[in-house]
């Protein structure tokens, strides 16, 4: 089932992986996008992280 989490993740992937190829932002503004959605995916894994809701789950046995 696809939750906000994988939806959020598949579209800046893609950001980050095509805003690349087009020449749709120059080098200062590239580097300042990739980092500023760097620090985003990394807020994001923090707080679900630390929550303790993730797709992984131990099995209770």
């Amino acid at each position: 089932m696809m939750t906000t989490f994988h939806i959020i993740h598949i579209l800046i992937g893609a950001w980050l992986a095509f805003v690349n190829f087009f020449p749709v932002l120059d080098d200062r503004s590239l580097l300042l996008s990739n980092a500023i959605l760097g620090l985003v995916v990394l807020a994001y894994n923090v707080y679900f992280v630390v929550r303790g809701n993730v797709d992984v789950r131990a099995r209770s046995s």
